[in-house]
């Protein structure tokens, strides 16, 4: 140690106390590399998890945006679009087709209508080309089969399917509408009813797209009971022995949608208003 001399004094001061060093820890080289393969593989699989959240995160957003309800039309719209709705006999259409994608959204309408019990018993099978004619000359078949031949009846149904045989060239599709029967939630099938009602609201709405496309449309339902019950029709058509075919939706264009009038009678004739008391005893619950 130094010595320190105050006067005559002499005193001596303990050396500094020296650290020691601690020598490094040495890592072999192979556990470094696994160390930092294990930090990065962690590191990629967090950075793939926002990857993906982000992506579920924004197809939920274009699918909720898809689904957005869109404004309604005007109502003044609405209601000349279901005014301007006419049945169009197939003798006036002029046998150009009716694209296929004016049929798909036709049915895609017909697939909105309302449905008790949600069962949507509505059925369609699309008809086109050589097939129109095939299936015209089977259902004709089958309606003869309830005649006598040779009789007066006979000879006049004879007669007309001469006569809409030539109509149905000028046709671009035969849309059968058919009613299938659908076993609900309560596992029986809604009332019969009720069923066709919901297959004749979703024709409306397929003949609504039709009369906005000015596109030609004819329901025609000759034949429910005799033909198209037929065990041979509904082979063809695919619907089983319970279902039923309820008619034919004739499509085509037509130069003479315009000349069709219609003048219903006044609605207010049809409407009666209970606005005040209901003669009827009251239930004693």
């Amino acid at each position: 140690g130094r010595r320190h001399i105050r006067g005559s004094e002499e005193e001596e001061r303990p050396a500094p106390e020296v650290k020691k060093m601690v020598p490094a820890v040495q890592v072999p080289m192979e556990a470094a590399v696994v160390v930092l393969v294990v930090v990065a593989g962690f590191m990629a699989a967090a950075l793939l998890r926002a990857q993906s959240t982000g992506r579920v995160q924004k197809g939920q957003a274009e699918e909720e945006k898809k689904h957005a309800r869109a404004p309604n039309p005007p109502v003044s719209q609405v209601e000349k679009l279901i005014a301007s709705r006419r049945s169009i006999f197939p003798k006036d259409y002029n046998g150009k087709a009716v694209p296929r994608g004016v049929i798909e959204r036709m049915l895609e309408a017909a697939n909105w209508a309302p449905t008790h019990g949600k069962t949507e018993p509505w059925r369609f099978v699309v008809i086109s080309g050589e097939g129109i004619g095939q299936f015209t000359a089977m259902k004709n078949e089958e309606n003869l089969e309830f005649l006598v031949e040779g009789s007066v009846d006979w000879e006049h149904a004879m007669k007309k399917i001469a006569r809409k045989q030539k109509e149905l060239g000028h046709v671009s599709h035969l849309i059968a509408i058919c009613l299938k029967r659908v076993v609900g939630k309560k596992g029986k099938p809604m009332p019969e009813w009720e069923e066709i009602s919901s297959v004749a609201m979703a024709v409306q709405n397929m003949h609504l797209v039709a009369t906005a496309g000015w596109v030609a449309g004819y329901w025609s339902s000759g034949g429910w009971n005799k033909a198209l019950a037929s065990e041979r029709v509904k082979s063809f058509l695919g619907i089983d022995a319970a279902d039923r075919c309820l008619g034919l939706f004739h499509v085509g264009m037509s130069d003479k949608i315009a000349r069709y009038r219609r003048k219903p009678g006044s609605w207010e004739d049809k409407v009666t208003w209970v606005c005040g008391p209901v003669d009827a005893k009251p239930l004693n619950l």
